[in-house]
């Protein structure tokens, strides 16, 4: 079973992260990993900040000459940017300032904030970039393509672009939907015995895990509006998962990620210190989260479909897992 934890703050030294359970025998190069980490920090719509991080990743365990080894992987990853804010009692709307400092007794907003911060998931894609790469080698492959952005639907980057400027010029952010696609997935995985064992209930809660991601589904987009016998009538309508088992189509989901809560523009915020309604607003923050996420989302979808290969077939290392899915494709083809 595939687990991961990270550790560190957005302004902290550094932030970590440890994978386990991942096999033996991945021949997973570093410039994989480090394409994975630019894909997520050079995606459009991101803050100046992220002109300032290199994600220069220091593998600390489980990869050895560039093959994993089988013990638990640790990444780290250091932070380039460390003017850590200053002490706060203003509470920002829609921001997990009020329910981080009410949970943990805590009297500054800044501290929920430096791990609430979406800067975690450089760590996430750090540790998912190795169930992507075994995926890929066992010829399954994921794509992410955003479709609305802003309340608009949208068919090219420069059409992105456009949108993304405006919400600049109008010291604004935006939101907007993602599709995710995921090939070469075998059937099989997954189950109807419980529902904690569902495949898209796995998905649903890893994808959902992602900072802004408010709504996660599976199937074509309009599936709730079709009459049943048109969509038994359309193959993989469903989303290349039946009854919470994988049927051997492509899996289709769509993501809902919420506009950046973080505005050039002042909003309303409480204060606690001053016990009263002040402006608050962000120079740093992105303009939209919807690229970012979409890059993020096919890491951790590829974390729950190896979980689930490694869950139906075993195997310590890579030789063993990759004959049994062979042997069991061969067998169901």
């Amino acid at each position: 079973m595939l687990k991961y934890l990270t550790a560190g703050e957005s302004h902290g030294k550094l932030i970590t992260g440890i994978l386990d359970g991942f096999p033996a025998g991945v021949s997973i190069p570093k410039e994989f990993i480090c394409g994975q980490l630019r894909r997520r920090r050079l995606a459009l719509g991101r803050s100046p900040r992220q002109k300032s991080e290199s994600d220069d990743i220091i593998i600390t365990g489980g990869w050895h000459n560039g093959c994993t080894t089988g013990a638990p992987i640790g990444v780290l990853l250091r932070n380039a940017v460390r003017n850590k804010p200053k002490p706060s009692g203003v509470l920002r709307t829609c921001h997990a300032d009020y329910g981080g400092m009410v949970k943990y007794g805590l009297e500054d907003a800044g501290l929920v904030r430096e791990r609430a911060s979406a800067r975690e998931t450089a760590a996430r894609m750090a540790l998912f970039s190795f169930p992507v790469f075994l995926c890929n080698e066992l010829g399954i492959n994921f794509s992410s393509c955003v479709y609305s952005l802003g309340g608009r639907e949208i068919s090219s980057p420069e059409e992105a672009e456009k949108i993304i400027a405006a919400a600049q010029a109008a010291g604004d952010t935006a939101g907007g939907s993602f599709r995710l696609e995921i090939s070469g997935v075998p059937a099989g995985l997954g189950s109807y015995a419980q529902g904690s064992r569902r495949m898209f209930s796995a998905l649903a809660a890893e994808l959902a895990a992602i900072p802004a991601v408010k709504s996660v589904s599976c199937g074509v987009p309009d599936l709730a509006a079709m009459p049943g016998t048109a969509m038994a009538a359309a193959p993989g309508s469903c989303g290349g998962i039946d009854g919470g088992i994988s049927s051997g189509d492509n899996i289709l989901l769509h993501c809902s990620v919420k506009p950046v809560p973080g505005t050039k523009t002042a909003v309303p915020a409480r204060d606690l210190n001053a016990g009263q309604i002040v402006s608050s607003s962000s120079s740093t923050s992105d303009i939209t989260a919807v690229y970012a996420a979409a890059v993020i989302a096919e890491g951790a979808a590829a974390f729950v479909i190896a979980d689930l290969i490694l869950e139906k077939f075993g195997g310590d290392s890579f030789a063993e897992l990759s004959g049994r899915l062979a042997q069991w494709r061969k067998e169901i083809r």
